[in-house]
């Protein structure tokens, strides 16, 4: 026996902005499994994070793996004589759990091929095997040749597409060997239902308190036609004799398809609580030239400060995002870099990288969310901190005045640390850098010119560090030396 194929593809989610952390509503969980005389083919896909897979032949475990997503198994076998199979898929949660089996048939005499073609809710899958390499293979849907393919030189030829799973399609496919003993055709039409009234599930209001809970959830009404019941996790409908839902298996807007006529509507699209993020104080701050906002809020109890995240945004909050937030958290006592913004006459501000881009005015808002009962549902928090500090902070500062500006670079294929010190006061300067990688100074930079340098990094993984810039000119008639420490990282 030789496994020919085995692989895992799986998912990544990202939670990211201000307010709910939610879950995607996941893709109808869906096994198919071929079972050939000369093969054993399994596709599964739509399983949640966690998904186990076992497979046998002859009581040999030919695959043993945990997934998310998409899975597939080909594994070949002797196709003269019948070999007992199983798969058996574990989901969490149960609902999305699937095992079959049974025993292959042996090929019969020659020619010994094997055909396939079917489509179940929104896939179409074709496999084949046995047959004249360069054999044309045509699949049309809806009377449109959707693909050409050739067998192979092994004889095989495999195929798959998604169809609409909400309305039924036509689809064939056609066979054309040299020899006509090869010929073969298929078709059908893709369904999920059994061709009952469709009738659509009855979705909750999302409930919102703070303290809301799962156990808070009231479930629609039953009527003739669907019943509801509570779940682990979250609400099932489940459709009377003589109803299907819209799709069958497929989903049905938040609802997702349990794979036996079911559907769960997940406890994320039904508890979303909202809380008050208090916030103790917003701080405009001036620290050597530099200007920072002081930001200090109340944490809430058992909330991570990784998902503590700040944007600047304008009247139309959610819309008007001047400046974002990258997403990696920020601690509950924080001082942030003011990001820089441009006040008209007419009293509209600009964020300094668009003075086009005028607005009545900006709010700081700040947010937080935490899962809770695992990844049941989320709580989020939320505060708007009204009038955010627009003026700059150093906007009276005596000087001197400079900006760094810290970057990679390659040069001939070879990592550098760029280092650019502009002197923005009207007095030359001198400046000096201190890096991990060297130190420079310059003497007498000019009014309105750079201190630059390059510094070879002299490895080739990643490295976190600073700059130290020390920064002398003339306030006033006195010598002033500001120093400034620049953080980065470069990926190597």
């Amino acid at each position: 026996m030789k496994k020919l194929l085995a692989g895992t593809v799986g998912t990544v989610l990202a939670l990211g902005g201000l307010g709910v952390a939610t879950a995607t509503p996941a893709a109808a969980a869906t096994p198919d499994v071929q079972a050939g005389c000369s093969s054993l083919y399994v596709t599964l896909d739509g399983y949640p994070e966690g998904t186990s897979f076992v497979a046998t032949v002859d009581g040999e475990t030919v695959e043993d793996v945990l997934f998310d997503g998409y899975h597939t198994l080909w594994y070949d076998v002797d196709g003269s004589i019948a070999h007992a199979w199983s798969v058996v898929v574990d989901a969490p949660g149960d609902v999305d759990d699937f095992s079959d089996g049974g025993t292959t048939v042996p090929c019969g005499d020659p020619p010994s091929d094997w055909f396939y073609a079917d489509a179940y809710c929104g896939n179409l899958n074709v496999s084949l095997g046995g047959f004249p390499a360069g054999s044309t293979v045509t699949v049309a849907v809806d009377a449109e040749a959707l693909t050409e393919g050739v067998v192979d030189e092994y004889g095989s030829y495999w195929f798959g597409t998604r169809l609409d799973e909400w309305s039924g399609q036509t689809w064939q496919v056609v066979v054309d060997a040299e020899d006509d003993a090869f010929d073969r055709s298929d078709s059908g039409v893709s369904s999920c239902g059994s061709g009952g009234e469709i009738v659509v599930p009855e979705t909750p209001p999302a409930l919102t308190d703070c303290a809301a809970t799962p156990e808070d959830a009231r479930l629609p009404s039953d009527s003739a036609a669907v019943s509801y019941s509570r779940g682990d996790d979250g609400i099932v409908a489940t459709a009377a004799s003589g109803y299907e839902f819209p799709g069958g298996a497929g989903t049905t807007g938040e609802w997702r398809a349990l794979g036996d006529g079911r559907l769960l509507l997940e406890w994320s699209s039904v508890v979303r609580p909202r809380c008050e993020l208090e916030v103790v104080s917003v701080t405009p701050v001036c620290e050597a030239g530099a200007p920072f906002v002081d930001i200090v809020v109340n944490p809430p109890a058992g909330v991570d400060e990784s998902s503590f995240l700040i944007s600047w945004e304008g009247p139309n909050s959610g819309y008007d995002v001047v400046y974002g937030d990258a997403g990696f958290g920020h601690p509950w006592v924080t001082r942030e870099p003011w990001p820089g913004f441009v006040t008209h006459g007419d009293g509209s501000v600009s964020p300094a990288y668009d003075e086009t881009w005028r607005l009545d005015d900006i709010d700081l808002v700040l947010g937080a969310s935490e899962w809770v009962d695992g990844w049941t549902y989320s709580r989020s928090y939320r505060a708007v901190w009204e009038d955010a500090p627009t003026s700059d902070p150093c906007a009276d500062d005596p000087g001197p005045h400079f900006s760094v500006d810290v970057s990679q670079r390659w040069l001939a294929g070879k990592l550098y640390l760029s280092v650019r010190v502009l002197n923005e006061g009207d007095s030359t300067a001198d400046v000096s850098v201190v890096t991990p990688f060297g130190r420079k100074h310059f003497p007498r930079v000019a009014a309105g010119a750079s201190a630059y340098q390059a510094f070879a990094v002299r490895t080739t993984e990643p490295v976190e560090g600073q700059v130290d810039v020390s920064f002398t000119a003339d306030v006033d008639g006195e010598q002033v030396t500001r120093e400034r420490a620049v953080p980065f990282w470069l990926g190597g």
